[in-house]
């Protein structure tokens, strides 16, 4: 029995985190060429509007529901944040490499 409640347990987990992941994703993809201000705050929204949405879905007397809404809150953020930072790397990449060292 304690085997099956860790494996719904992940399962659940699993389900929360993956809708979020891939908003953060996505919202990263589409929002090129909005600002950075615009684009963490629209990101902040989205990640609270992807919460919300566990109001929807979930049962409100349900113990869970909180932890679900605040885990997909804090993942979508956080891919989202990730994504963003990825992004600036690659544009401030030099544009032309070191030159390599000789060998001697």
């Amino acid at each position: 029995m304690p085997i099956a409640l860790l494996v719904f347990l992940l399962l659940g987990l699993i389900v929360t985190i993956a809708p979020g992941l891939l908003v953060g994703y996505f919202f990263v993809a589409v929002s090129g060429r909005l600002s950075l201000t615009a684009r963490v705050s629209s990101l902040v929204a989205l990640a609270s509007a992807t919460a919300a949405l566990w109001l929807r879905l979930g049962e409100p007397a349900n113990i869970l529901l909180p932890l679900a809404m605040l885990v997909s809150f804090l993942v979508t953020l956080a891919s989202g944040a990730m994504f963003l930072g990825l992004e600036a790397r690659k544009r401030r990449a030099p544009r032309h490499p070191a030159p390599a060292w000789q060998n001697w």
